[in-house]
């Protein structure tokens, strides 16, 4: 098989991921694609998705550790246990964009959304001057 037919035979693997290796986790979800009625969530597996409304995969992106670490902002020790090894970067493509149950958020049932509504109403009833803190990266600069 001369050289030209094999590259036709064989197509070329690129991986777009690594471009996203050096970004802040700030930098990675303002490039992503969002639903106004969905959300965000970090796989067990170290993925980073935008799902819309109806749980349906937007935008994927396999987190590095230090990237799921600042995720979640706290001391090592405090992390979920399955985040502490996991590399989003390890995972294919395909199973980015078709998660694992475990890795897809519930959609909350109307008793549910009924409560969340109530305690963020309370919180806010008995904070009524709350302000939310700025990242500390931010207060540094200023």
């Amino acid at each position: 098989m001369s050289d030209d037919a094999q590259s036709q035979a064989m197509p070329e693997i690129t991986n777009p991921q690594p471009a996203f290796d050096d970004m802040t986790l700030d930098e990675i979800f303002r490039a992503m694609k969002s639903d106004s009625h969905g959300l965000f969530c970090l796989g067990y597996d170290g993925v980073l998705r935008s799902f819309d409304a109806v749980r349906n995969v937007v935008d994927a992106r396999g987190l590095t550790q230090p990237q799921i670490r600042e995720y979640y902002d706290v001391p090592g020790d405090q992390i979920p246990p399955a985040f502490l090894t996991a590399d989003g970067r390890n995972v294919s493509e395909w199973d980015k964009w078709h998660p694992a149950q475990r890795d897809v958020p519930k959609i909350p049932t109307e008793e549910e959304r009924a409560k969340n509504r109530a305690a963020r109403e309370e919180f806010w009833r008995l904070n009524p001057g709350y302000k939310c803190q700025k990242p500390k990266a931010d207060e540094e600069k200023s």
